[in-house]
């Protein structure tokens, strides 16, 4: 069952430290993917709650039962980030004991312990959108990935099927502001879309799809182009996923 939102947040997030996460692993090279999950996100935001425990003993993730069986998913959705502008850099990192010799033995936590990783770097922007019943106060500063780096953010608030951010459905495919989970989308028709393999689950980039979008205006606080209009699906909800083509 798809939900209607009353409100859409348009948020920007700039990096103040190394992003780092494992999308992609070859070896001991470790890729952090240009694209942020909307899962993560939610947890950076604190939408989930009661906050999951920093440690768990478990190494099998609760996604579904944090954010599919939860108010969460009736108050709140999250889409995925995409890239503005972004940096890369290659870092050496080593947390083991310097021996001449190291016996790999199995990690009991969810960590790497040595390797070369390809990290986001400070003053990286992305952009994404947050579905919610209420205009609620989103933290200034969040933290994302491994490294917990810090993150600032800025939004803006618009109340959907107004005259500010109105809900329209254009006759031909429209092409989309932000990446799609396939878990996450009910009702929309795909017409094309690429495909960004990384975990929790694959996300689909440069969308255009037929279907009701809510279209936000330009806007100064973005640095938009005067002409630029925003389209972000409507009905989407965590693991609703009906993907039709």
């Amino acid at each position: 069952m798809s939900i209607m939102f009353a409100y859409i947040a348009r948020c920007h997030i700039t990096l103040h430290d190394n992003l780092y996460y494992a999308s992609h692993e070859f070896g001991r090279f470790y890729e952090t993917e240009k694209y942020l999950h909307n899962y993560g996100l939610t947890y950076a935001l604190g939408l989930v709650r009661p906050a999951p425990p920093f440690f768990t003993a478990s190494q099998e993730p609760r996604y579904r039962e944090d954010l599919y069986a939860t108010e969460v998913a009736y108050d709140y959705y999250v889409t995925p980030a995409r890239p503005l502008h972004v940096d890369f850099a290659l870092n050496t990192f080593k947390l083991i004991d310097a021996h001449y010799y190291n016996v790999p033995v199995k990690e009991s936590r969810n960590r790497v312990v040595f390797g070369r990783a390809k990290e986001i770097t400070p003053g990286s922007t992305f952009e994404y959108f947050v579905y919610s019943q209420i205009p609620r106060t989103l933290p200034h500063w969040i933290r994302l990935g491994k490294w917990l780096a810090k993150a600032e953010m800025s939004y803006k608030w618009y109340s959907v099927g107004t005259g500010e951010a109105p809900i329209v459905s254009p006759p031909e495919a429209q092409r989309i502001a932000c990446p799609l989970n396939p878990l996450d989308i009910a009702d929309q028709q795909l017409a094309t879309f690429d495909v960004v393999m990384m975990p929790p689950s694959s996300l689909l980039v440069n969308v255009s799809i037929v279907g009701p979008c809510c279209c936000l205006p330009a806007e100064p606080l973005f640095h938009d182009e005067p002409s630029k209009d925003i389209h972000v699906p409507i009905g989407m909800r965590y693991f609703e996923g009906v993907v039709k083509t």
